[in-house]
């Protein structure tokens, strides 16, 4: 089972792309403005779909870990919408870019079991580590599942040989997901030792010395590291999404690099979260933003 969508290769060439992309910066930030969380997200999956749809056959294949990226967020939602909002399933899947045999298996009115088995099968077609996912369901419900399929695929891909820019992004989303889970259980004082996940440029041993040692400061200091922003320990994750736009913002420079569509895919995702963070105290779904804070 294919996990995206295979769409004509209309063959534009990049430049055309580029120069387009360029020019919808500010419509897409207007676009969302003032719109419901429903709205919101619908708005980010069709300016993903409409950009993976403009790519050639060349920059899809650099960008397709990037879209495969986005739309597990998708299949999280869906599953949560299957415990008690599933008329909003069909209207979510309908600007995806998952496949068609992905978005029936995620509308099936089935047992959970069956829908966690299909996904597990999907994966299986990038790689054979994704087996067992349909297990870890079992043993540890939904938060488990999706805490191990997305650690799962961030590691899977650096088995494959991809773009740098597209590499050092997933190398800082795993070095920011590593210190929001040491800082986590610090704050929360559990006993348990985070589970880490592998490609990110920051050491383990390091993160685990931290929090052996209860060391809010020292992870400060790792933040500021990486991302070259001085942060207090209140203000961990907001210093790495900072950090990140400003990693995005240098690769886009170049006006003619893929750098400049990691770019926006990023800015625009990350204005759907701030749009969402504005409708809090109202109808958002609260869990489905806060999961999402870090990449």
């Amino acid at each position: 089972m294919e996990i995206l969508q295979v769409i004509e290769d209309r063959g534009y060439p990049a430049d055309y792309l580029l120069s387009r992309v360029r020019s919808r910066r500010v419509f897409y930030r207007n676009l969302i403005a003032d719109r419901s969380s429903d709205e919101i997200w619908r708005h980010l999956l069709m300016e993903y779909r409409w950009i993976y749809s403009q790519m050639n056959g060349a920059l899809r294949e650099i960008f397709r870990y990037v879209f495969i990226y986005s739309e597990i967020r998708t299949i999280f939602m869906c599953l949560r919408y299957k415990k008690g909002e599933y008329e909003k399933i069909p209207k979510l899947l309908q600007l995806s870019l998952l496949s068609d045999d992905l978005k029936e298996l995620l509308m099936m009115d089935s047992d959970f079991t069956v829908v966690v088995r299909g996904i597990e099968d999907a994966f299986l077609s990038i790689s054979h580590r994704f087996r067992g996912i349909e297990e870890i369901f079992m043993k540890h419900g939904s938060g488990g599942f999706e805490q191990a399929l997305m650690n799962i695929y961030l590691e899977n891909i650096f088995d494959h040989k991809i773009h740098r820019i597209i590499r050092d992004f997933f190398s800082y989303v795993i070095d920011s997901r590593n210190i929001i889970a040491v800082y986590k259980h610090i704050r929360w004082n559990m006993r348990n030792e985070p589970q880490f996940i592998e490609g990110g440029s920051i050491k383990e041993a390091g993160l685990k010395g931290i929090f052996k040692r209860r060391d809010v400061l020292g992870l400060s200091a790792i933040v500021h590291k990486l991302t070259g922003i001085v942060t207090d320990t209140g203000n961990i994750e907001n210093s790495l999404l900072k950090g990140i736009n400003r990693f995005l913002r240098k690769t886009a420079k170049d006006p003619l690099s893929i750098g400049v569509l990691m770019e926006h895919l990023w800015r625009c995702y990350a204005e759907t979260i701030d749009a969402g963070i504005k409708l809090y105290g109202r109808e958002i779904n609260r869990g489905i933003f806060e999961s999402e804070t870090i990449p």
